[in-house]
C-alpha cells in the first residue's frame, strides 16, 4: 500500500498536472540536488588536497620522509581506494561514463545508485592525495544516478528516467566546471547521443538550476579566468589547421595507451585491487617528484599558463624538480620551455592510464584538457620560433584551442568540447580557430578510425550504440561486408564475342571494365551488347568492350553504408555498383541487388542479437543476477537432451536458447544441439556447477 503512494503515475492522477510539468518540476530537483552533490564533492577532495600539501606533509612528513613523503601519500591512498572498490563494489563492466551511456541506452536509465557513496569517497580519496585523474567523471556518476534515483523511486517509465539520467549528467557538468551550456551538450551529445525537443527543455532546466547554485555560492568568474587572447591576421588561421592536424594522432595516442594499460593490468598483473593501486600510487608518486604538476586535476597549472605562459607560479619547486626544471628551461626560467612542456604533456598521458588502470577513481576530461595545454602551448611557442610573435600570435591562444582540440579527439564530442572551453575561459575572440582546429582534430581521428574513448569501451564489450535514433536497419552493414568479391572484369581491348563468353562464364549480367592497369574504365551489361548488336547490324568485328561501355560509372567504397548505396543505386536506376577504394579506381567487388538481399538478411540478425544482448543486461540490471551465455558442444554431457530432462542448480533458469541465429523460447521438451547458445540467469555460487553441466564454457557475458 505504502509503495503506491510513492508512485509517479499516482501523483500524476490526483494532481492532474501536465506530463512536461512534472517532467520540469523533477528537472529542478535534479539539478539542485545534482548542484549541491558536486559541490560538496569538490569541496570535500579541495580540502583534503590542501590538507595533504600544506599540513600533513610540511608539518608531520616531511622530516620523515623527505621528498618521498608524496609517495607514501598516493601508496596509502591506493591501498585504502583498492580495498573499498574491491570490498564494497566489485567488478565493473564499465566505469563511469561509459557506464551510464550503457544503462541509458540499453537499461531503461536503471544504475545502480547505492554503489554512489562508496564511489564519491574513493574518488575524494583519491584526487585528494594526487592521483592523475579528473573531477567530472565522479562528478557525473553523482548527478546521473540522482536522476536514475529519482526516477526509480517514482516508478517512472524508462523514457523519462533516460531524461533525468541526462539532465543528472548536464547538471553535473555545470556544477564541476560552472559551464551550464556544456553540461547540456553533453547530456545530449554523449549521454542521450541524440538531440531532441522533449530532451532539450529538461536537461536545460537542470543544467541551469545546478549552476546557479553553485554561482550562489561561489564566483561566478569563468574557471581559468577573463582572457583576452584575440585572433590576429587571418594568416594565423593556418597554424590553427596545423596544430588539429598534430593533436589528432596524440588524442588516439591517449585513447590507445589508456586501454593499453588496462589490459596489462587486468590480465598480466595478478596482484590482489587493494595492492595494484598502492603500486600503482608510488608510480605516480615517484614521478611527480619531478614533475609535481602533473598531480591531481592540474587546475593551477592551467591557470598559470593561459594566464602567464609560464608555470612559475603554480608548482612548488623541491631540489630534484628544480634540477629538472632548470635543465630543461635554460636554468633561469627565461627560456622557450617548449622541452618541459611536451615533458609535461607525456608525463600526464601516461600516468592518467596508470592511475586509471590501476584502480584510481576519476575521469579523463581534465587530463585531457592538460595535455591539450601542454601540446597546444608547445606547438605555439615553436611557431614563434619559426615565424614572428606579431604574424603566428600569443602562444597561449594556441594552448586553449589545444584544450577543446584534445578533448573532442579523445572524448569524441566536438561541440560539447567547444562549449566548454568557451565557458571555462568567457573568451569568445576565439570561438573560431577554437572551432577549426576541433573539427580537424576530430575529423582526422575518425579517418585513422579510432572510437571516443567512452564508445571504445563499450566496443570491446560487444555494445556498439548508434549516435541518434536509427534510420532503418541498414545503417550498420557497410558495402564491404554486403559486396561480392572478386568483381568480374574484363579488359577494355577484348571483343564483343569475348564479352558474350564472359557474361555467360560468370551468370552475369553486369562486368566492370578495367585498363592496362587493373583499373575501373567503365561498366559495360547484357543490355549494352544487345542494343549495339541491334544497331550494327552485324557489324561489330571492329567494336572493343571500350567502345560499347559506359565510362561514366558511379562507384561506392567498402566503409560507405548500404543504405547510401541502395540510394545511389536508387537516384541512377543501377542494378549494381562497382566498389572500389577511396580515393583510387581500384576495384575490390561489385555490389548487386541480390547482395543486397543478403545485406538486409545481415542487418535483421544483428537487430536480434544487439536486442537479445540489451534484454540480457537489463535483467541484469534489475535482478542483480549473473547473465551466462553457455555453449553446447559435441562434449557436452547436455547434447542431444531436452531441457525438463536436464537437473539445473535451483537458483538458475534457462532464459533464451539461440542456433543459427535465430532465437528459440526455450520449452521443456526443447532439445539441446551442438553449437547451441544457451542463456541462464543464475546467481554466482552455481556457476561452478553450471560449468559441470556444460563439460566446459565460455562466459562471454557475466557481471
Amino acid at each position: 500500500m505504502a509503495s503506491k503512494f510513492l508512485s509517479f503515475d499516482y501523483w500524476a492522477s490526483r494532481t492532474q498536472p501536465s506530463e512536461n510539468t512534472l517532467l520540469l518540476g523533477l528537472a529542478v530537483s535534479v539539478g539542485l540536488t545534482s548542484g549541491i552533490g558536486v559541490w560538496l564533492f569538490r569541496q570535500t577532495f579541495e580540502t583534503l588536497e590542501g590538507f595533504i600539501n600544506e599540513t600533513l606533509i610540511p608539518d608531520f612528513m616531511q622530516d620523515v620522509f623527505g621528498v618521498f613523503s608524496i609517495v607514501v601519500i598516493l601508496a596509502l591512498a591506493g591501498l585504502i581506494v583498492g580495498w573499498m572498490m574491491q570490498r564494497f563494489v566489485g567488478h565493473e563492466r564499465h566505469h563511469g561514463v561509459a557506464g551510464i551511456m550503457e544503462a541509458v541506452a540499453l537499461a531503461g536509465g536503471r544504475l545502480r545508485y547505492r554503489l554512489v557513496p562508496v564511489k564519491t569517497l574513493a574518488s575524494i580519496l583519491s584526487l585528494g592525495a594526487g592521483a592523475s585523474v579528473g573531477p567530472e567523471d565522479p562528478s557525473v556518476q553523482i548527478g546521473a544516478n540522482l536522476g536514475s534515483f529519482f526516477g526509480q523511486r517514482l516508478h517512472m517509465s524508462e523514457e523519462r528516467m533516460r531524461l533525468l539520467v541526462a539532465a543528472g549528467s548536464a547538471s553535473a557538468i555545470a556544477a564541476a566546471f560552472n559551464a551550464p551550456i556544456a553540461g547540456v551538450f553533453f547530456a545530449l551529445e554523449v549521454v542521450l547521443g541524440e538531440f531532441t525537443t522533449s530532451a532539450f527543455g529538461v536537461v536545460v532546466l537542470a543544467s541551469v538550476i545546478a549552476s546557479v547554485f553553485t554561482q550562489a555560492l561561489e564566483s561566478a568568474a569563468p574557471e581559468l579566468g577573463t582572457l583576452t587572447y584575440t585572433l590576429g591576421s587571418p594568416t594565423q588561421i593556418i597554424f590553427y589547421v596545423f596544430l588539429g592536424l598534430v593533436l589528432a594522432p596524440i588524442s588516439v595516442l591517449f585513447i590507445r595507451v589508456v586501454y593499453w594499460q588496462h589490459d596489462l593490468w587486468e590480465n598480466h598483473i595478478n596482484l590482489p585491487r587493494p595492492l595494484e593501486t598502492a603500486l600503482i600510487g608510488v608510480i605516480v608518486g615517484l614521478v611527480s617528484i619531478f614533475l609535481p604538476e602533473i598531480r591531481g586535476t592540474g587546475r593551477e597549472v592551467m591557470n598559470a599558463i593561459v594566464s602567464t605562459g609560464t608555470l612559475e607560479n603554480a608548482h612548488h619547486l623541491g631540489a630534484s624538480h628544480e634540477t629538472l626544471y632548470n635543465f630543461l628551461t635554460d636554468g633561469n626560467g627565461a627560456g622557450t620551455f617548449i622541452l618541459f612542456f611536451l615533458l609535461l604533456g607525456a608525463a600526464k598521458v601516461i600516468l592518467t592510464s596508470f592511475s586509471l588502470a590501476g584502480g584510481f577513481v576519476g575521469g579523463v576530461f581534465a587530463p585531457t584538457l592538460f595535455v591539450g595545454i601542454m601540446f597546444g602551448h608547445a606547438y605555439g611557442r615553436i611557431v614563434n620560433l619559426l615565424v614572428s610573435q606579431d604574424v603566428s600570435g600569443d602562444p597561449r591562444a594556441y594552448a586553449i584551442a589545444g584544450m577543446a582540440a584534445m578533448m573532442a579527439g579523445v572524448v569524441r564530442a566536438p561541440i560539447t568540447a567547444i562549449l566548454l572551453v568557451f565557458e571555462l575561459t568567457n573568451d569568445y575572440r576565439l570561438i573560431l580557430p577554437i572551432m577549426l582546429t576541433t573539427v580537424i582534430s576530430v575529423y582526422l581521428v575518425e579517418r585513422i578510425g579510432m572510437p571516443g574513448i567512452y564508445m571504445l569501451g563499450l566496443a570491446r564489450h560487444g555494445i556498439h550504440l548508434q549516435q541518434g535514433r536509427d534510420v532503418d536497419v541498414m545503417q550498420g552493414v557497410t558495402v564491404g561486408e554486403a559486396m561480392t568479391t572478386p568483381a568480374p572484369t574484363i579488359h577494355k581491348s577484348a571483343t564483343l564475342t569475348a564479352l558474350r563468353d564472359a557474361l555467360r562464364k560468370h551468370h552475369t549480367r553486369t562486368m566492370c571494365v578495367v585498363d592496362d592497369d587493373g583499373l575501373l574504365y567503365g561498366i559495360v551489361t547484357l543490355s549494352d551488347l544487345q542494343s549495339t548488336y541491334e544497331r550494327a547490324n552485324g557489324a561489330t568485328d571492329s567494336l572493343t568492350v571500350g567502345d560499347i561501355c559506359t565510362r561514366d560509372v558511379i562507384t561506392a567504397h567498402p566503409e560507405d553504408a548500404v543504405w547510401q548505396a541502395i540510394r545511389l543505386m536508387g537516384a541512377r536506376d543501377v542494378g549494381r555498383l562497382p566498389v572500389v577504394k577511396d580515393g583510387t579506381r581500384e576495384i575490390i567487388g561489385i555490389l548487386a541487388r541480390h547482395d543486397i538481399m543478403d545485406a538486409y538478411n545481415m542487418a535483421i540478425a544483428r537487430k536480434l542479437a544487439d536486442q537479445h544482448r540489451a534484454e540480457q543486461i537489463r535483467l541484469n540490471t534489475l535482478t542483480g543476477a549473473h547473465v551466462l551465455e553457455m555453449h553446447v558442444r559435441d562434449r557436452s554431457p547436455i547434447k542431444g537432451k531436452m531441457l525438463r530432462d536436464i537437473s539445473w542448480p535451483a537458483e538458475s533458469i534457462v532464459a533464451s536458447v539461440q542456433r543459427n541465429n535465430k532465437l528459440i523460447v526455450p520449452h521443456g521438451d526443447t532439445v539441446l544441439q551442438s553449437g547451441d547458445t544457451v542463456t541462464i540467469v543464475a546467481a554466482p555460487e552455481v556457476e561452478a556447477q553450471l560449468a559441470t553441466l556444460f563439460g566446459n564454457y565460455d562466459r562471454s557475458m557475466a557481471t
